[in-house]
């Protein structure tokens, strides 16, 4: 009996398996990838960074690679995508990553100034804005008056007397 072959299906290709060892190392990176078949254009791609970001993060040139939040959001969906830890990589990292904590909630809120001011500033804003809503009310009325656009007998005299 002969076998025939499926020539429908893509071609399959056998690497080696994929390390079983915990990942502490960038330069562990490039032999997993290599191990599940990608290259550095497949996984440029898939993670929107650049070929030469991913090669020198492979390599450790730290040099080219980014800083911070970028950094880490990088490691991080090199991780999930080899399907690996990325915990190891950050600390290995962390000089480069730096200390970055929270969202960007916590640089944009008031929780930056001074209670003494956010407390200053709640008290004192809604006079302001009432001042500011007063004055421009007044002046729209003015300007009413003055064209002739309110009837005459809503006008007190003493207003009328004004725009004469």
């Amino acid at each position: 009996m002969s076998e025939q072959l499926d020539l429908s299906s893509p071609l399959r290709t056998e690497s080696a398996p994929p390390p079983t060892e915990l990942i502490t190392s960038v330069g562990s990176l490039r032999a997993l990838r290599v191990s599940k078949g990608y290259s550095i254009e497949d996984v440029s791609v898939r993670l929107k960074f650049s070929a030469r970001h991913i090669d020198a993060l492979e390599s450790a040139s730290y040099e080219s690679l980014p800083q911070g939040l970028g950094l880490r959001s990088m490691v991080r969906s090199y991780a999930k995508l080899l399907g690996i830890d990325p915990r190891p990589l950050e600390v290995t990292l962390q000089s480069r990553i730096g200390s970055v904590e929270g969202g960007i909630a916590n640089h944009t809120s008031t929780r930056t100034l001074g209670a003494h001011h956010a407390e200053h500033m709640s008290h004192s804003l809604p006079w302001a804005w009432l001042l500011l809503i007063l004055l421009v009310v007044i002046a729209v009325l003015s300007v009413a008056i003055w064209q002739g656009l309110v009837p005459a007998a809503w006008v007190p005299d003493w207003v009328e007397a004004l725009f004469r």
